[in-house]
């Protein structure tokens, strides 16, 4: 395991742990099939690659600490289809 922070395939750079991220994961295997930042400009040109016919993905967003354990304190990063 790296020590560094993943990178977002999108824009190529650091999703450090204070940034809202997206993992994208196979349904069936759990295999992690993409990475990033909880933003609509990373997000859109390269999601919508994954969303084909006859293939099942789960979202998950990851929220940093700062939004608190019931997201009471969350500043927004959360995609609009994840919301």
């Amino acid at each position: 395991m790296s020590k560094w922070p993943p990178r977002c395939d999108s824009c190529n750079r650091r999703i450090r742990k204070n940034h809202h991220e997206v993992v994208l994961r196979d349904l069936e295997t759990g295999q992690t099939i993409g990475r990033y930042h909880a933003r609509p400009d990373c997000q859109s040109p390269a999601v919508t690659t994954y969303i084909v016919p006859g293939v099942a993905i789960r979202a998950t967003v990851h929220h940093p600490e700062r939004c608190g354990g019931d997201l009471e304190s969350c500043d927004g990063g959360v995609p609009e289809w994840a919301a």
